[in-house]
């Protein structure tokens, strides 16, 4: 007669090969994640700039272009018709690592649109490791040899520390 059931070595085996598969699973999920995340930080950082460009456009439109100086050193969510959902306010040099993550929130010591992200495995600078993304409002540089003609200083939100987040 005989036995029904499983040997251990049977068991084991397929043990195994579900850790590995869950493994799997769990990175691709967690790459996924920090896509999603990127793909956020971007929108939201797209949104800042078609709202700023809207400004400068009212500015031009009322005759005094230069106004959007004004915007340096503002907070850019301000611009927003409604700010990001993790969008924490306006917070005096606050201790990054005692807030939540991934939000955003303005450093008005440093007059810096911060994000701080969640996942951040493939998110890279040249300075080194990135606790958290610095954003302000610059205007372009008017180009060598056209001082003669009129050409507008266009503002910008870049950040502060160029940073790569490739995510393969």
């Amino acid at each position: 007669m005989r036995r029904r059931g499983f040997t251990l070595i049977e068991l084991t085996i397929v043990i195994c090969v579900v850790a590995v598969l869950f493994g799997v699973a769990l990175d691709r999920l967690l790459l996924y994640q920090e896509l999603g995340e990127r793909a956020a930080l971007q929108q939201n950082i797209a949104a800042m700039n078609t709202a700023l460009t809207m400004k400068f456009v009212a500015y031009i439109t009322g005759g005094k272009p230069q106004a959007i100086e004004a915007e340096l050193g503002k907070n850019p969510v301000d611009l927003l018709s409604r700010p990001p959902e993790n969008y924490l306010g306006e917070l005096y040099g606050p201790d990054t690592r005692t807030l939540e993550r991934p939000s955003w929130f303005f450093d008005r010591g440093s007059r810096e649109l911060v994000y701080l992200p969640r996942r951040d495995r493939h998110l890279t600078s040249a300075s080194g490791p990135i606790d958290a993304l610095r954003f302000r409002i610059f205007l372009t540089e008017i180009t060598p040899g056209t001082e003669d003609l009129r050409e507008l200083r266009q503002p910008f939100i870049g950040p502060v520390t160029p940073f790569s987040w490739v995510v393969e």
